[in-house]
């Protein structure tokens, strides 16, 4: 591992040569000027490393305008290209300054055996720019706006910022960006320095210009570094659970960069973005291309069931029939390709397998037509099927909204919508009993949990990182929460929740005040444990990448993230309930509720 870089809280120095500009000087000194050392031999590698480094401090913590405005993208390619070669540091600290100087006229860069350099006086705090960033801010993925946004204090408008902390006017990144290689990089500036305005892209090869920002531009090595470069950084410095999470990131860099080396088709470029994503342990962690889009599904849903690739769910009953094990696809072995892909992918444990067996093992070229291995009982048969499915289908279940011949609802909240179920709120308010079903992703119906409390609650169990220093460091947390107020009619009988490792993000928001206030017994088994408001990162060549941007956890503080909410009553469904055409997790919710020596939820006051 590289030394790990750190923010110092440096006085005057008053030491040695100067190799960096005096407060609002744009002209870099030549570092060929600077006392001439031996210069020890380097590594491609190694440069990329040192490279990938000085490109997140640059471009999220040093506030000038040149920073601010430039075509990062393209910069990491270009710069991944310009110290590719260099053959010792001497040559490296000359290609870093060359690409990065116009950005950063603070930029220092020495060798060992060379004076520091004199160290600038401090900004005046009252006058001083810098980084606020509130999460990171990522491609805007709908309508919604996340809480996610980043100012430069002192430079983005009077009296601008996100959150009250601030940064020491002293504070700067110095570190060794390789054994033998110095950095000294101010984070903090004078309204002056800010201003700075350098250019870089007239030194750009238009061509690998165009690459970097082309959805086909993966074909080239600069490029897949590149992205390499810039979605390691994004993690780096803005992942927010870096403290419950450990990651190495300096060896997740070499591993990555290594890595990119060979990749020759779509899927192994994503392939080495999925390592970086794989190490956040994040269930909403994943990799795209418009490519990888343009597949389809099979018209089934496979779960691991009794350790095998059981049928949960089919839109071809005729051919696949629920409780068939699938043994193969395209003459693949299905087993052990989602154990593979289930090695891949981020999250928790029960994520990655419900995510590798239901969604991307059944993925294909869309429409194209593939044989598939079955078997029902003991023999084995070949069925034709088709990725012509935009997702799997669900699980038999009953309607969205049903009522047992014995006053018991089933309200499945993953499939009902509020147009729907706010009418039989009545009718639900008189009920012995209701199952709500969460196994999976939850439409508008989180207002059912108004009619479920019968107090206020000002839970704040969304924490939104704020970010004023590189390398992970947090300096404090945006708190959010829901506000829920109690609302007519109450649904006071007894009440079970069925859950499921498809339960994630949003489900979990609701979850969590099932689990918070008691609001019902948790039946079946773990949900996914990965929730809070995600990132969209669109990188080099045509790529994407998405992580979760907040930190959030059980209501009384626990921890959330790749453990998920644990059911009260553990249910897993068995093969031979499948082929009998049970639902066993939902038969354990209905004795639940149908159970009279469980007591009813108390009927709120009317004073409430």
């Amino acid at each position: 591992m590289r030394g790990r870089a750190g923010l110092l809280l440096l006085g005057a120095m008053g030491l040695g040569l100067g190799v960096g500009c005096g407060p609002g000087d744009a002209t870099m000194r030549d570092p060929a000027a600077a006392l001439r050392v031996p210069s020890r031999a380097t590594t491609e590698q190694e440069n990329l490393e040192a490279f990938a480094r000085l490109y997140g401090y640059v471009r999220w913590f040093h506030p000038t305008d040149a920073a601010a405005r430039a075509n990062w993208r393209v910069l990491a390619a270009t710069g991944i290209a310009s110290v590719r070669e260099a053959e010792d540091l001497g040559e490296l600290r000359e290609a870093l300054q060359e690409h990065f100087g116009p950005l950063a006229p603070r930029l220092e860069l020495w060798l060992d055996g060379e004076p520091p350099p004199d160290d600038e006086p401090a900004p005046d705090p009252k006058r001083a720019v810098y980084w606020q960033h509130e999460g990171y801010v990522g491609t805007r993925l709908s309508l919604y706006s996340p809480p996610y946004g980043q100012v430069r204090v002192g430079k983005d408008g009077p009296y601008r910022r996100r959150f009250a902390q601030a940064p020491d006017p002293d504070t700067r990144v110095q570190t060794q960006l390789l054994p033998g290689l110095h950095l000294r990089l101010p984070t903090v500036l004078t309204a002056a320095d800010a201003e700075h305005d350098g250019d870089v892209s007239t030194s750009w090869d238009d061509e690998l210009a165009h690459a970097a920002v082309s959805a086909h531009g993966w074909k080239q090595l600069d490029v897949r570094q590149g992205a390499v470069v810039e979605v390691w950084n994004v993690l780096r410095h803005f992942y927010p659970y870096q403290d419950t999470v450990p990651i190495d990131f300096d060896a997740l860099l070499v591993e990555a960069l290594h890595d990119a080396q060979d990749d020759a088709s779509v899927d192994d470029v994503a392939g080495t973005l999925w390592r970086l994503v794989h190490a956040l342990q994040d269930g909403h962690g994943m990799v795209g291309h418009r490519e990888l889009a343009a597949r389809g599904q099979l018209p089934l849903r496979v779960e691991l069931i009794e350790g095998e690739p059981v049928v949960t769910g089919t839109a071809d009953p005729e051919h696949f029939a629920v409780g068939d094990v699938i043994e193969s696809i395209d003459g693949v072995p299905l087993l052990p390709r989602v154990h593979a892909l289930t090695e891949r992918l981020s999250g928790s444990p029960q994520w990655r397998r419900f995510r590798a067996a239901s969604w991307e093992a059944l993925a294909g070229p869309r429409d194209a037509a593939v044989p598939i291995t079955v078997r029902s009982g003991k023999r084995s048969h070949t069925e034709t099927a088709r990725y012509d499915a935009a997702a799997p289908p669900v699980p038999p279940r009953p309607p969205a909204l049903h009522r047992f011949d014995d006053g018991t609802w089933y309200v499945d909240l993953t499939r009902a919508h509020w147009q729907d179920l706010e009418p039989a709120l009545p009718e639900l308010a008189l009920a012995p009993g209701v199952v709500f079903d969460m196994r999976g992703y939850p439409t508008d119906t989180h207002r059912i949990l108004a009619h479920l409390m019968a107090v206020e609650e000002d839970a704040q169990w969304m924490h939104v990182p704020r970010v004023l220093e590189p390398d992970g460091h947090v300096a404090g947390w945006g708190p959010i929460g829901w506000h829920i107020r109690p609302a007519e009619p109450q649904i006071p009988g007894k009440r079970a929740f069925l859950i499921d490792a498809e339960a994630i993000s949003y489900a979990e928001s609701v979850l969590g005040y099932v689990e918070a206030h008691d609001l019902g017994p948790l039946v079946g088994s773990p949900t996914a444990g990965a929730n809070g408001d995600i990132v969209r990162v669109d990188t080099l060549g045509g790529f994407y990448v998405v992580f979760t941007g907040m930190k959030v956890t059980h209501h009384d503080g626990r921890r959330l993230h790749g453990d998920g909410i644990a059911p009260n009553i553990a249910v897993t469904p068995t093969r031979a309930g499948l082929r009998a055409g049970k639902d066993e997790v939902l038969q354990a919710g209905l004795a639940q509720v149908r159970d009279r020596r469980i007591a009813r939820a108390p009927r709120p006051r009317a004073d409430r």
